[in-house]
């Protein structure tokens, strides 16, 4: 296999929970941390190597902007008898033969950490607190892979009309602005999405203006669009992504609304909703070209694939994939070459390839590999 197809494949999973203690979990096989695998870009072929890297619930996995280091949340939670202020993030140096080092554990002040992503200069790390209702800003060196303390720790108020699921703000996305300083939190239990400015000498948040989504859509994630103006941010308990303009100053502005789950398709007291929801959508993401747009529809086990127009970046539905029995994927990850997308179907214990075709976005599965409650994908 030529050095231009071997690519190193990380898959992060949910651990130390014993079966129908995460009720968010079905799976019965409890993840061991960092699972590795060698993944072929040419055929879509994943092969396990065999190392685990042991660590807390490493349930959301994201690469430094320079490919140099791996960050890996610690996903803790009362239910598994952790106190409310505590949460963990590390950063993990990767080497050329895709070994993990581990570099800074650092203190979030928080549990749920369901999500880290970086700013745009690479220097500030963002991370939510879904069961505190906040956020963190912690300082990182892109060169030595450290994660300094807290800097700025704001907390949301709020709820929303689900009595099961907004009964106080959860914030699950976090993301900077590709162009700006804004940095903008889906909360979920607000039906909102809060912004903010990063001083990105301090590491301080400035309050921007919150956008008001649909109630009872529960915002979950948000992408940005790799060459428009345009965000889309995945909304989890009504099953729909908001397509929203990016104004530089004001922030997002609401312009589409589309839904992801069939028309005739009931989800709400579906065994396999342990969303407790009227639907239960997870994460989205786009084609490195922008062209497409895929939604992972749990419950429904697919994904819903989107064309994105060329010129304002609405979404127009195209087709839809079926995932593995009882997946309920929870996150999916496009190889950098953009011919395949990776999804980590968590109750199926599964990690699932799937090849993309280059001009209507479909979807072809090409492997399948066991991964113990697979959380998350990453690919170097």
């Amino acid at each position: 296999m030529s050095e231009t197809t071997e690519k190193h494949l990380f898959v992060g999973s949910y651990t130390g929970y014993e079966p129908g203690q995460l009720p968010w979990v079905g799976s019965k096989q409890p993840g061991e941390g960092i699972l590795s695998f060698l993944f072929n870009s040419s055929d879509g072929s994943i092969t396990p190597n065999g190392k685990v890297i042991k660590q807390d619930s490493p349930t959301w996995l994201e690469v430094h902007p320079n490919g140099q280091f791996l960050i890996a949340t610690h996903e803790l939670s009362h239910h598994t008898g952790v106190d409310e202020g505590v949460g963990f993030i590390t950063a993990y140096k990767i080497q050329p033969d895709g070994d993990l080092v581990a570099i800074s554990t650092q203190s979030t002040g928080g549990r749920g950490n369901t999500c880290a992503t970086f700013d745009r200069t690479g220097c500030f790390l963002l991370v939510t607190r879904y069961w505190e209702g906040g956020i963190s800003v912690l300082p990182f060196d892109p060169d030595t892979g450290i994660i300094g303390k807290v800097t700025a720790k704001p907390d949301h108020s709020g709820t929303g009309p689900d009595p099961v699921r907004q009964s106080m703000p959860h914030p699950h996305g976090i993301i900077g602005d590709p162009k700006t300083d804004l940095v903008y939190a889906t909360d979920l239990g607000t039906d909102q999405v809060h912004q903010y400015i990063l001083d990105t000498k301090t590491g301080e948040l400035e309050p921007h203006g919150n956008i008001k989504l649909t109630s009872g859509s529960g915002p979950r994630g948000i992408k940005f669009h790799p060459s428009l103006r345009v965000a889309y941010v995945n909304c989890e308990l009504d099953g729909t992504v908001e397509v929203c303009d990016v104004d530089d100053d004001k922030g997002l502005v609401p312009v589409q609304k589309v839904s992801c789950y069939p028309k005739d398709f009931v989800a709400r007291d579906h065994p396999e909703n342990y969303g407790r929801s009227e639907y239960w959508g997870a994460e989205g993401c786009l084609s490195p070209n922008g062209a497409f747009y895929y939604y992972i529809c749990r419950v429904h086990q697919s994904i819903a694939i989107f064309n994105v127009g060329e010129s304002d970046g609405k979404l127009t539905f195209s087709s839809r994939c079926s995932l593995a029995n009882s997946s309920n994927a929870r996150n999916l990850s496009m190889d950098p070459s953009g011919k395949f997308l990776l999804v980590a179907s968590q109750d199926a214990n599964q990690v699932e390839c799937f090849r993309i075709d280059q001009k209507t976005g479909a979807l072809e599965l090409t492997d399948s590999q066991h991964a113990p409650c697979a959380a998350d994908i990453a690919v170097i």
